[in-house]
């Protein structure tokens, strides 16, 4: 077993992908809520790799400037951007690369467009790579129909023997099920000796990867196959039909993960879970719902049917009904949202509190059993327990230059149809009639009246 485990990480993201038939860069396509090299290299900062470096070509700029938006300091920290000067394939890709591989012992090569593997799985062939101690470890699997994938030929030991490239595969060699996926570890320096006498190859005249490890092999290295149980982890994308293809497949798996630990979803094929999302046990998830980001739902909740929840945080026994829209904000114990409620960023739901259907929150804290039952928006709000906010009522919190706070007392009665203009305090136990404006602050238990007399007047009598 090596005794440095210091790895680079590189990611291959320079291709056209012609059959997307995009101006986008295949890579810079999305697949749920990240793009598909998002998706790789943040599954691959988690094995904790000294340097990521990613290896842009076609419309570099664009992938780079989407990673840099996207990635948090502490991955961008790790992350090198290499522009592949010469389009020609994988092997030329590491060739370029190499100035920077060599400064670490070991290097993990994928691809961008392949991000359809558990990160679990990563670190098992990474662990499995250094109890080896081969030169270099192949990620492989079985597949029914190998189709135009490298073929994995063993020797009598198991190890690798050699990759056969579909179009030069003898009819032996392509009845062989196991296939290459794409994705190796090597030891940086076995690996910058196979590349510097790779050969142009194929019609396109490019540079093949597989090539370098038959350069291994051919100067006495090993090279070892690490077999995947779930061959779906290999999956690359090349269409748009892949990419639908592919989404189902991460809601499927991640609905199975779930169901195996207690969570109800009621009909998989139709609910979409993101592979980041946390749920707890006994919670029920109705079909329509698309749960997204970094979402952590506690036990016993129903959420939807439909909806949208991105990033959010739902303790316990908590309620979001059908169609509601919720984006990184959190729902506390015991409360209900919906139907058909918004919560915006930065709302905060207390325990046991109402928040009813078309009524919209942004960044405010409702306090615990305070009820806003429908149509009505609160933003930029403190609101203390026991509220109770009539329909139609509004906080003009925005007067054009700033945003400005509401502050609502513990036990207050907001009257329907109430305009708050902030900045305005409402005391606890106060109360605002029907129909007002508010404007000045309403101290305790007193009510506030802010409307215009009502005045009624006999109609004229109209002409004949």
């Amino acid at each position: 077993m090596p005794k440095n485990k210091n790895f680079a990480a590189v990611v291959l993201a320079a291709g056209l992908g012609t059959r997307m038939k995009s101006d986008l860069p295949k890579v810079l396509h999305y697949l749920g809520d990240m793009s598909l090299v998002e998706r790789a290299v943040r599954k691959i900062a988690a094995l904790g790799p000294e340097r990521i470096i990613i290896v842009t070509g076609h419309k570099a700029e664009l992938v780079e400037a989407e990673l840099n938006k996207r990635l948090g300091q502490d991955i961008l920290a790790r992350t090198v951007f290499i522009r592949q000067q010469l389009l020609k394939g994988s092997g030329r890709a590491v060739q370029e690369a190499m100035g920077l591989i060599r400064r670490h012992s070991h290097v993990m090569v994928l691809c961008g467009d392949a991000p359809l593997f558990r990160a679990e799985t990563a670190r098992k062939m990474l662990n499995a790579y250094f109890r080896s101690g081969h030169d270099c470890l192949v990620m492989t699997a079985d597949l029914e129909n190998p189709g135009s994938y490298g073929r994995i030929k063993r020797d009598h030991a198991g190890n690798v023997a050699a990759i056969i490239e579909a179009d030069t595969a003898d009819e032996w060699e392509k009845a062989i099920k196991e296939v290459n996926s794409g994705t190796y570890f090597f030891g940086a320096k076995a690996l910058e000796k196979a590349v510097r006498n790779l050969k142009k190859k194929g019609s396109k005249g490019e540079y093949y990867l597989t090539d370098a490890v038959e350069n291994i092999l051919a100067a006495g290295g090993k090279a070892a196959a690490f077999k995947l149980s779930d061959a779906t982890e290999m999956t690359g994308i090349n269409s748009r039909a892949d990419l639908a293809a592919a989404y189902a497949m991460l809601c499927r798996r991640k609905a199975e993960d779930l169901m195996a630990d207690g969570v109800t979803v009621v009909d998989p094929a139709n609910t979409y879970i993101e592979e980041s999302a946390v749920i707890g046990r006994d919670t029920v998830v109705f079909p329509g719902v698309f749960i997204k980001g970094n979402t952590v739902i506690g036990k016993g909740c129903k959420i939807g049917p439909a909806g949208v929840i991105d990033g959010c945080v739902i303790d316990d026994g908590a309620v979001i009904k059908y169609s509601c829209a919720l984006e990184n904000s959190r729902v506390r114990q015991g409360a209900v949202v919906g139907p058909f409620a918004r919560l915006r960023p930065l709302s905060d739901i207390g325990p046991a509190a109402e928040i009813g259907n078309f009524a919209e929150v942004k960044k405010s804290r409702i306090g615990r059993g305070s009820k806003m039952h429908h149509h009505s928006y609160v933003g930029d709000t403190e609101m203390g327990e026991k509220v109770n906010i009539g329909a139609g009522t509004i906080t003009c919190n925005y007067d054009g230059v700033h945003k400005n706070r509401t502050v609502i007392g513990a036990g207050a009665f907001i009257g329907s149809n109430t305009n708050l203009v902030a900045p305005v305090i409402i005391g606890p136990g106060a109360y605002t009639a029907a129909g007002s404006t508010i404007t000045e602050d309403v101290p305790g238990a007193t009510l506030a009246i802010a409307r215009a007399r009502q005045v009624v007047k006999q109609l004229k009598k109209r002409n004949k």
